[in-house]
């Protein structure tokens, strides 16, 4: 009886592994519909990179492009085309398109605050509210894109 009770265990948690894998694969991200989504225009433009000392940039990222279809560059994320959007005017979304099967598609969450023509990121929405500067990434408009 026993031994009944194991097996049964033993193929519930079979199942229940193999449904998670197959759910892994359903639930890859499908690009966000832009039409449905508000964009703060005030990012729109070309940034770059002036500083945080804690954040290691490669000089391909260090300026980053908002544009008007949607579509930005810049962000050292691994993967494909890169498109966003924001919430509430501080809080930025960016989709990255995967590369192939190994890198799937992902979304990346950004805090930010506009102040002049400084761009601040931050990682949580704590930080941006304790307005921690030196925990921020800076950009600085450039405008002559």
């Amino acid at each position: 009886e026993n031994a009944m009770k194991k097996n049964l265990f033993t193929s519930g948690l079979l199942l229940l592994l193999l449904s998670f894998c197959f759910g892994l694969v359903a639930c890859e991200e499908k690009a966000p519909d832009l039409s449905k989504k508000e964009r703060d225009p005030r990012l729109i433009g070309a940034w770059t990179y002036i500083g945080n000392p804690q954040v290691e940039i490669p000089p391909k990222d260090k300026v980053i492009e908002f544009k008007v279809d949607g579509s930005c560059t810049g962000f050292n994320y691994p993967g494909g085309k890169r498109l966003y959007y924001t919430e509430g005017n501080n809080h930025l979304y960016i989709f990255v398109y995967g590369s192939g099967i190994k890198l799937s598609n992902w979304t990346y969450e950004e805090y930010y605050t506009i102040e002049g023509d400084k761009l601040y990121l931050w990682s949580s929405k704590e930080k941006m509210l304790a307005g921690t500067h030196d925990q921020a990434i800076a950009y600085e408009r450039i405008t002559t894109p």
